[in-house]
């Protein structure tokens, strides 16, 4: 895990950040971690989120400067400032006032595509810190993959990395919900690592398809539908175990978009193209009736591992239950 920087005087002036890049899987993640490195040593006293789009520079100044008995720190995050002209120009010419403060600001940017001469790009770069979270490719991608999987308490050969790399064209988003399906099966099948062969199995374009297709009719609620999409996916060769992990993935994004969807993706840690179908399918439900529907996964799982249910009836149930 990263960890939050702190001011020294060997470290002047270094208390500003700006996230930016196309890889929005790692930024999402640095952010993540570091949010809980400052929860763990404060709690949330102290930290703030603000939306730059929806702010004026006055309003941004009062939260830096305003006082807290409890933190004499802050670690502010604002999203998207170069999507307010007025705020960035206020921000990079008055800018020495909040590099000067104790507090660490963190300047994160889900769409920005800066030219070099970026005014704002270049404030930061002088006074603080920029990351660049670039689309991963080649050895850096492959690293990627071996480390994720070692995290999921498995191993993966060689030819396998290979091909999940060409596949997911560094798309981590995919990538990681690919891994997750292949560590679940290899771990169900009391094996430690993954191979082409798996890959093979699994990780196939038109059977991908075939499981949005049960997701998207779960999500509008389409029983009749579900239970002939899953037939066939089963029929055909499919893994219940991985049919019933994205289902519960699925339900999870629901819930999460219904509880806060004014939210952005990267704010919820999902692709858009996730956010905005989660968005539309999330309104057939009440929120109570999500988790009410994750929790009974949760218990279906349970009963699957240890042998009161086999896999495809819990499937079979869950669809009943919707």
């Amino acid at each position: 895990m990263s960890e939050l920087p702190e001011k020294t005087s060997k470290i002047k002036n270094k208390m500003i950040y700006l996230f930016f890049g196309k890889d929005t899987y790692r930024l999402k993640r640095k952010e993540k971690e570091w949010i809980a490195e400052w929860e763990k040593k404060n709690g949330r006293e102290g930290f703030i989120r603000l939306e730059g789009k929806n702010i004026d520079f006055l309003d941004l100044k009062s939260e830096v400067s305003s006082y807290s008995m409890f933190s004499t720190k802050k670690f502010i995050i604002i999203s998207n400032v170069s999507e307010n002209l007025k705020l960035k120009n206020s921000i990079i010419e008055t800018g020495d006032y909040f590099v000067d403060s104790e507090n660490i600001i963190l300047f994160v940017e889900h769409d920005f595509k800066p030219l070099k001469s970026d005014a704002f790009l270049t404030f930061v770069k002088k006074k603080g810190t920029v990351e660049q979270f670039d689309i991963l490719e080649g050895n850096s991608l492959e690293n990627w993959i071996d480390a994720e999987t070692e995290a999921m308490s498995v191993k993966i050969k060689k030819p396998a990395v290979q091909e999940l790399a060409k596949y997911s064209k560094g798309d981590l988003w995919q990538l990681t919900n690919e891994l997750q399906k292949l560590s679940n099966y290899v771990l169900a099948e009391e094996r430690q690592e993954i191979t082409l062969s798996d890959i093979d199995k699994l990780v196939d374009k038109a059977e991908d398809s075939n499981i949005f297709a049960i997701t998207d009719a779960i999500g509008t609620r389409n029983k009749k539908s579900a239970l002939i999409l899953i037939d066939t996916y089963l029929k055909n060769g499919g893994i219940a175990l991985v049919l019933f992990a994205t289902i519960a993935t699925h339900i999870k994004n629901l819930l999460i978009v219904k509880e806060s969807p004014m939210s952005s993706a990267g704010e919820l840690g999902m692709a858009p193209f996730v956010k905005m179908k989660c968005i539309s399918q999330s309104a057939k439900f009440e929120f109570d009736e999500l988790k009410k529907l994750f929790n009974f996964l949760a218990e279906l799982d349970r009963k699957i591992k240890i042998g009161q249910v086999g896999q495809e009836e819990a499937v079979e149930m869950f669809i009943l239950a919707l």
